[in-house]
């Protein structure tokens, strides 16, 4: 999974801070997670290659699948213990046009809520910004 947040936005890189103390350490790695600022490099191609245009704040490479807004940060929970998947399993069952709303509500209004950061603060252990896996990604319905 690769996660392609504003490296810009101190509520994205929170984001990721709080991702890192939560996720289990045997999942911790490259080999099922990876945060990318959306910014860099490798993650603009990475956003150019899932066709994805106006990058915003969240974005989810998963299995070949681009997931996008409220179903973006639902999926995070695969990398998390199982009260968080549940958790998610609720969140799902609200309608994808209300998650997404909700999700547009808050990014629109984040920098003004949270302020900026920069993506040097992401813990090394928990951001990947030089290298990944290459591939055909398809967009989610």
């Amino acid at each position: 999974m690769i996660v392609l947040i504003d490296g810009d936005c101190a509520l994205c890189v929170g984001l990721v801070e709080w991702l890192g103390k939560r996720i289990p350490k045997e999942k911790l790695n490259p080999e099922h997670i990876m945060f990318v600022p959306g910014e860099s490099d490798w993650g603009t191609a990475l956003l150019a290659e899932a066709g994805v245009t106006g990058f915003d704040s969240v974005v989810v490479l998963n299995n070949g699948h681009v997931l996008q807004e409220g179903d973006a940060v639902l999926a995070l929970a695969e990398v998390l213990p199982r009260r968080w998947k549940v958790l998610a399993a609720v969140g799902k069952v609200v309608p994808r046009g209300v998650r997404n709303m909700i999700y547009r509500w808050i990014a629109r209004n984040r920098i003004t809520w949270f302020g900026r950061a920069e993506v040097c603060e992401f813990n090394s252990k928990v951001a990947t910004v030089t290298h990944g896996p290459r591939g055909t990604l398809t967009r989610n319905p």
